[in-house]
């Protein structure tokens, strides 16, 4: 048997004995191709997911869009120039300080019928239908900035208390619109809404204008005013008064100039003071007593304004205070800086330690002498920002400098 012959043999008996070796496999299709089906399975599933993620991004997109930023309308806020407070001291005379300051800076005296041209152009009425619950009958705004293709309008609170509403609005010579809730404060009792200039309707071109905000620091009593608003129960009146007295009323983080107007209002009522050069310096309401017209100084709320055109939220420390003039520290012996009369139970300033009888000097390090200044930076802060406030605390013998570290919230 040659070579080739014994390896034929030799195989064939391999078969025989080892017959697996030899056996043809043939590999299932669905075996061969597992994994291109799990590829095309995981393919399918992820284009599927998609397509629902994407459906349900577009249709709630709005929703979740209107709870976070509230609107489309692009950020409202103003830019006011502010106003520097006058206090007792020179001469221990505060008539004295705003005379002297009234006479540096005259105003041009306008007619009484040049004043109520220009502000019938740029006050408002909000107009009750019965359809929306505003808690009142019609009530007089006051248009103070144009800004973002709007008109800001500041009005009393009680005219729009629902962010999610809008109220009609009647402009000077027939136009109309919807105005929608800004912010609104509490303690100064006065909202901020905002007008869309292309949702106004209007016959023909309306002569709309911005009021001028004057400095309520400079009136002094006997000083003549116009109060133009709703007066006597009827919105567009005009009515001419005096300035009888000029008092600080302590709110919560700030302090109010309050002039009382002799001109006897009406429940309900809700003017503008303008000076003799036509200039808005207050937002008046009737007294307690309903003998007279009390108005907050405008300079008071410039700050608050700016704050509440950015956000409705207003930032809370829980102090009321007075200010320590040159004329009170001299007199008591105490330091210059803001006096804290009351701390709020649980407010920010409670849980840091403030005390009454503390008195505050500075903010973040930036000096405050004034109740005026310190709202106003206290106003720029934000929410849960941790501030430092330094104070003067009463010792055995004499006054000591503390730091307080205080988490703001806001109201």
């Amino acid at each position: 048997m040659d070579y080739n012959g014994r390896d034929e043999k030799e195989t064939q008996e391999a078969q025989e004995e080892f017959p697996l070796y030899t056996e043809r496999i043939i590999i299932n299709p669905k075996v061969k191709y597992k994994k291109l089906f799990s590829f095309l399975k995981f393919l399918g599933g992820a284009v599927i997911f998609g397509v629902i993620a994407c459906a349900v991004i577009v249709l709630l997109y709005p929703y979740f869009d209107k709870k976070v930023n509230g609107n489309n309308e692009p950020a409202v806020s103003l830019e006011l120039k502010k106003d520097q407070y006058i206090d007792d001291s020179v001469d221990g005379s505060l008539d004295n300080v705003r005379q002297d300051q009234a006479d540096t800076d005259r105003l041009e005296i306008k007619s009484t019928a040049q004043i109520n041209e220009e502000a019938s152009k740029c006050m408002v009425i909000f107009e009750n239908d019965g359809s929306q619950n505003t808690g009142m009958n019609d009530s007089v705004g006051l248009i103070i900035g144009d800004i973002n293709n709007a008109y800001i309008i500041i009005a009393d609170s009680c005219v729009l208390n629902n962010y999610d509403m809008a109220v009609k609005v009647g402009f000077n010579g027939g136009a109309y619109g919807e105005a929608k809730l800004i912010g609104s404060d509490s303690y100064s009792k006065v909202s901020l809404l905002s007008v869309q200039k292309d949702s106004i309707k209007a016959d023909s071109d309306a002569d709309i204008q911005v009021a001028v905000l004057g400095n309520s620091y400079k009136m002094k009593e006997n000083d003549p005013v116009i109060a133009i608003g709703r007066i006597n129960g009827s919105t567009g009146q005009t009515k001419f008064g005096n300035i009888t007295q000029i008092t600080d009323e302590s709110s919560v983080d700030n302090t109010f100039e309050m002039m009382s107007i002799d001109i006897i209002p009406s429940y309900g009522d809700y003017c503008y003071i303008f000076n003799k050069g036509g200039n808005v310096v207050g937002i008046a309401r009737p007294s307690g007593d309903m003998m007279k017209f009390q108005a907050v100084g405008l300079s008071d709320l410039k700050p608050l304004i700016e704050t509440l055109s950015a956000s409705p939220e207003i930032i809370y420390l829980g102090i009321k205070s007075t200010n320590v003039t040159s004329v009170t520290a001299e007199r008591y012996k105490l330091p210059l800086g803001v006096y804290i009369t009351d701390v709020i139970m649980d407010s920010p300033a409670f849980e840091a330690g403030l005390q009454c009888g503390d008195i505050i000097t500075a903010l973040n390090g930036n000096s405050v002498l004034t109740i005026q200044s310190f709202s106003e930076k206290l106003y720029r802060c934000v929410n849960g920002e941790n501030i430092t406030l330094t104070v003067k605390r009463a010792g055995r013998d004499e006054y000591r400098e503390l730091n307080f570290s205080v988490v703001l919230s806001v109201r």
